[in-house]
């Protein structure tokens, strides 16, 4: 892939058209580098804007392009492009950033960005997370925090998947690099089941020690067997609770009738006594009491005693019938009741019979919940016996296939060393462009550690706490993936004026005769976009001619603060873009 022209349906647009091979510089200059006025600076004028347009036509998320597109309504934007000698246009518009036409033919953004990856990528199947958007940032950073580590120019995500993208464009082996990414990866889902499993109060203890699993399981089964033998026996009453009730109201009434018989003998008993007591009174009894008291009756008085004599005894005769009457009424009374005593006590004895031999339902659908529970909790901890069992068979085969793993590994690195060599002599060659007497490549080594890597890289420069340093491991690393890399169609390395910040005039010096030298008749494109004052740095170090021939012959676009007409847009607008 190389970049042709970036283009716009709006006329202010500055059309950039690059050169086809070699290097194609965008200059950004003041007209009075001396003004102090506020906004006439390199800032502003659209350097970095046109690394943004070109992200936005060749599919970077909508999201990232909401104030953009807000900004810019009814703003078209074109972006040409070859692979493999085939032409193509990439055509995006702020109006619906939603989708993108390549080549006239409208694509979602996901369809568009699949079709590019297999353009510009050969990404095998069953590999995640390796896609255009992801791969792509190594040759054009999008934006200024993509100049802070050479590995990672884009967003990434995870650390496995930085370095994924690292490992496809060195041309490693990304078999090797996800088979330990998912067998890592199940290590860790079974410790997160087993953390799960350490926050069930019912499974707490059996992690801590203080119970056994096996034995508590035979003591739940015991228990359920008895609850479940006490159920099969059972026997349902519905009518339990009315029968109980019939129950109660019947030993309530028993036990009054009862009292009552009680009573009622009690009554009789006193009627007998009363009975066997009958006082005797008889005139001569009187007339003893009398004499002896020297009293004498007269001749009339005797026949009065006689009298009263005769009323008494009337009068006992009648009291013992009245006792006798009532005592027997009592008797027929107490002989009535006993007999309900007996028919109820019988109605009793049934019931009671009835509710012996059956159980309430709600007894038996509380034993059967407590059974239901047990037998839950039982197979709670089977599960977690049987997944206990499990996850420990599955470390154990995890720790066995990264420790094989690691073998093959080591045996692969070996096998492929002289790629790996070539690959660290070209960063070291390019290093030692601008550091001599430093040590520096690229190395690549097994990754056997507690993590999700398979390999480690490490493109490295020793030298002094240098400024620049860092600035000149990204440019040394993105050529290295240019030129030695691997999977991949991509003819060109788009670098920002950024690059250039804080770098040593010599050494900038050094990028600029570096790239003049490499891409020259290779057939690949150097792009970078570059303040006025960093090329008038490296005029000291250089001879006119060379100038001529590394900048001015290859300056493809001038930009200006001095009118907004002389921006990349053409017209004045804040994006919010720094």
């Amino acid at each position: 892939m190389q970049l042709i022209k970036v283009y716009s349906n709006q006329a202010s647009f500055r059309t950039v058209e690059f050169n086809r091979t070699g290097l194609s510089f965008v200059v950004a200059k003041q007209k009075n580098p001396e003004a102090s006025e506020k906004g006439k600076t390199y800032n502003g004028v659209g350097k970095s804007l046109l690394v943004r347009i070109i992200h936005f036509c060749l599919g970077a998320r909508v999201k990232d392009y909401k104030t953009f597109c807000e900004k810019l309504p009814g703003w078209e934007f074109f972006v040409d492009f070859e692979i493999c000698l085939n032409k193509y246009t990439a055509r995006r518009v702020t109006d619906e950033p939603e989708k993108i036409f390549l080549n006239n033919e409208e694509l979602s953004i996901k369809k568009f960005n699949n079709k590019m990856s297999t353009l510009c990528f050969d990404i095998p199947n069953g590999i995640s997370f390796l896609s255009f958007r992801s791969l792509i940032p190594f040759f054009i950073r999008p934006k200024k925090e993509s100049y802070i580590a050479y590995n990672r120019p884009g967003k990434t995500g995870s650390d496995y998947q930085a370095w994924l993208y690292n490992v496809f464009l060195l041309g490693l082996d990304v078999f090797l690099t996800q088979k330990k990414y998912d067998i890592r990866k199940e290590q860790e889902r079974i410790k997160e089941l087993e953390k799960n499993f350490k926050k069930d109060s019912l499974l707490r203890d059996f992690f801590t020690g203080n119970k056994d699993v096996a034995l508590t399981i035979v003591d739940i089964e015991e228990r359920i067997k008895r609850l479940d033998d006490d159920l099969s026996n059972f026997r349902v009453a519905e009518d339990y609770n009315e029968v109980q009730l019939e129950a109660d109201k019947v030993e309530n009434e028993l036990f009054t009738l009862s009292n009552s018989v009680i009573m009622l003998q009690n009554n009789i008993e006193n009627i007998s006594k009363n009975l066997k007591f009958s006082p005797d009174m008889n005139k001569e009894d009187i007339k003893t009491i009398y004499s002896e008291s020297k009293i004498y009756f007269a001749e009339n008085m005797t026949k009065t005693l006689d009298d009263l004599e005769n009323f008494y005894v009337k009068l006992i005769s009648n009291r013992k019938r009245r006792l006798l009457e009532q005592q027997n009424k009592l008797k027929l009374e107490q002989q009535h009741k006993q007999a309900e005593v007996e028919r109820l006590q019988k109605e009793l004895d049934k019931l009671m019979q009835y509710l012996g031999e059956h159980q309430a339902l709600d007894l038996f659908v509380s034993i059967s919940n407590k059974s239901a529970e047990l037998k839950a909790e039982r197979d709670s901890l089977k599960k977690y016996q049987e997944l206990q069992s499990e996850y420990k068979t599955k470390e154990r085969q995890s720790e066995k296939n990264l420790l094989e793993l690691n073998e093959v590994t080591e045996n692969y690195l070996k096998e492929i060393e002289s790629d790996t060599i070539e690959l660290r002599d070209y960063f070291r060659s390019l290093s030692k462009i601008f550091y001599p007497d430093s040590v520096a490549g690229i190395t690549i080594e097994n990754n056997d550690g507690d993590n999700q890597l398979r390999f480690n890289i490490d493109a490295r420069i020793e030298s002094d706490a240098s400024d620049g340093i860092n600035n000149v491991k990204i440019f040394c690393y993105d050529l290295t993936i240019l030129f030695k890399g691997h999977n991949h169609n991509i003819n060109f390395v788009f670098h920002d004026s950024r690059l250039f910040d804080g770098t040593d005039e010599r050494q900038k010096t050094d990028i600029f005769k570096t790239v003049y030298q490499k891409f020259a008749g290779v057939g690949k494109q150097y792009i970078a976009t570059v303040n006025q004052n960093q090329l008038d740095e490296i005029k000291k170090y250089i001879t006119d001619e060379e100038y001529k021939n590394l900048i001015t012959q290859n300056t493809v676009l001038t930009l200006t603060d001095e009118l907004d007409s002389e921006k990349l847009l053409g017209i004045k607008v804040d994006l919010g873009e720094k």
